[in-house]
């Protein structure tokens, strides 16, 4: 057993626990989600004793000079001190500045943050409610525009997601953190064949990845996948049809698991995209050395991993495949009284 201390109270943690167990097991108030530490929402700050290794992993050079480090990724050492942190500290105030309606489950929010955020496609950040809900979500837009775009799926008890599609309005405000992550596009791809797949609003990141590469004159081919369930979930058909009709080094194929009754769209076929993908692409990248390629992968954890896993196995290198997972459920905030 070990002792540290969290706000000057003395915090008593079981063997194999990190500090986000044993404050969740004794009651304790704090944020956190994935327990991954990518979201980054459980983050605290230390005080005194020895930083244990890794519990700053995957924290920017910003924060790590702050002394936060990841509550689900430390485990504690004797007499470690931490403390809880203010929202402010690590949230920037933001409003809502325009709501549209993709389809009859997806809306498109665009955020203006109160000061300038460097963002791209690829990344994510956290939404913070004026109730202290938080959620994370996906970045679909380019780093040339002040505001940041998010496509965000109606979810059946997601408070928040329900909350951003059927009751917040223009000029809400908001709190905004980050944003995190780098499955984005960085002008050294420019020559290599790309593969994106996403599902559901998975889709808006790879679209955005996709915007972000052919404004910079990507030279390689494009390949967009989109899985869903049905055509009515393919909210940015049209769209990606007139983009594949403008630039001749990009195809786009839509993958559902089942047709309607009716005709058809342009473009769609039954079938998961991942099997659809493998069906065109040998992804071995030994085999394709005039023309490397690089894989993005967008959408449920479940998704992604099993896509990280089917494509590494077949050849491609960690270090060109490109993944941002996302979660269904809302980041949680446990009571004092652990209910």
């Amino acid at each position: 057993m070990t002792r540290f201390y969290f706000d000057e109270q003395s915090v008593e943690s079981l063997e194999g626990e990190t500090v986000l167990d044993a404050l969740i097991r004794q009651g304790h108030s704090l944020n956190y989600s994935c327990r991954k530490g990518a979201c980054k929402t459980c983050l605290v700050q230390h005080t005194g004793g020895d930083i244990p290794s890794g519990a700053q992993r995957g924290l920017t050079s910003e924060l790590k000079s702050d002394a936060y480090i990841c509550a689900c990724q430390c485990k504690p050492t004797q007499d470690l001190k931490l403390k809880s942190i203010l929202v402010q500290n690590l949230f920037i105030t933001a409003h809502i500045h325009e709501k549209q309606y993709l389809s009859d489950s997806v809306v498109k929010i665009l955020v203006e943050p109160s000061e300038e955020v460097s963002h791209s496609a690829g990344q994510y950040i956290n939404l913070r409610r004026f109730d202290g809900l938080t959620r994370s979500y996906s970045i679909t837009n380019d780093p040339d525009s002040k505001l940041i775009e998010l496509h965000i799926r109606r979810k059946y008890n997601g408070q928040f997601s329900d909350w951003l599609f059927n009751h917040a309005s223009v000029g809400e405000s908001l709190l905004i953190q980050g944003p995190w992550g780098d499955c984005c596009y960085r002008s050294e791809y420019k020559n290599d064949t790309l593969i994106l797949i996403g599902t559901g609003t998975g889709l808006g990141p790879v679209y955005g990845i996709i915007r972000d590469a052919l404004s910079q004159g990507h030279k390689g081919e494009i390949y967009l996948y989109h899985g869903a369930k049905n055509e009515a979930d393919l909210y940015h058909h049209s769209k990606l049809l007139k983009l594949m009709l403008e630039h001749r080094n990009m195809t786009y194929l839509a993958c559902v698991e089942q047709m309607g009754s009716g005709k058809s769209s342009t473009r769609v076929q039954t079938g998961d995209p991942f099997e659809v993908a493998m069906s065109f692409h040998q992804f071995d990248n030994q085999t394709l050395s005039d023309s490397p390629q690089r894989v993005f992968l967008c959408g449920e954890p479940n998704f992604v991993n099993k896509g990280q896993e089917l494509v590494f196995l077949n050849g491609t290198p960690l270090d060109r495949i490109h993944a941002l997972s996302y979660e269904y459920k809302d980041l949680r905030k446990i009571p004092r009284d652990g209910s």
